[in-house]
């Protein structure tokens, strides 16, 4: 566990030295683990806290069996599964893509990438989150620029992931960051997650 904080915190600091490390840890299992912990942390913290604070979502939800005033309480639980949902379609879009333009591809390697550089990034998401919250100005004014500012900074890791781990060129790997990002995560998370 020790080497697995130890990592988190050199990825945030020195990327490609954390990235080359991570090719000597177990995958997909670091991925699942990174995975787990961003997304239970998240519900268990910030999520929580704006159910017990009765806070609406500040965009109205699009899941339309749950409305607005028990959609945090809900969202505690089904977040973890959608983090997982989308760390499993993402992994797997991008060994698909790898696979049809005959690049070599390890579909475990790819679920620790992407699994670990959207943890990487937490520790900030957290404190921002956590004293927008306190300071009640949780909202879409300010914490979707600051959620978009962090996604560059997951698709620069993931590129750094995926040229370390798969030999990737430059411009590649950052088009599949994106192909994460943008073209994965970000839209489901705009429909499920307030």
């Amino acid at each position: 566990m020790r080497r697995f904080f130890n990592l988190w915190f050199l990825a945030m600091i020195r990327p490609r030295d954390a990235y080359d490390q991570l090719l000597t840890v177990p995958a997909p299992q670091w991925g699942l683990s990174s995975t787990l912990i961003r997304f239970i942390g998240t519900a268990v913290t910030s999520i929580l806290a704006l159910h017990l604070l009765n806070k609406r979502p500040f965009v109205p939800p699009n899941i339309t069996f749950l409305d607005e005033s028990n959609y945090y309480q809900a969202e505690i639980f089904f977040l973890p599964l959608f983090g997982i949902a989308v760390w499993l379609l993402a992994s797997a879009l991008i060994h698909l893509l790898l696979r049809l333009f005959r690049m070599d591809s390890d579909i475990d390697w790819i679920m620790n990438v992407i699994g670990f550089s959207l943890l990487v990034v937490m520790p900030v998401v957290w404190l921002v989150d956590w004293t927008t919250i306190a300071m009640d100005v949780y909202g879409a004014n300010f914490t979707i620029p600051i959620h978009a500012a962090v996604s560059i900074w997951e698709v620069a890791l993931m590129a750094v992931g995926f040229k370390n781990i798969e030999r990737l060129s430059w411009f590649t790997s950052v088009v599949l960051g994106l192909i994460v990002k943008v073209g994965v995560y970000i839209p489901l998370a705009a429909i499920f997650v307030r």
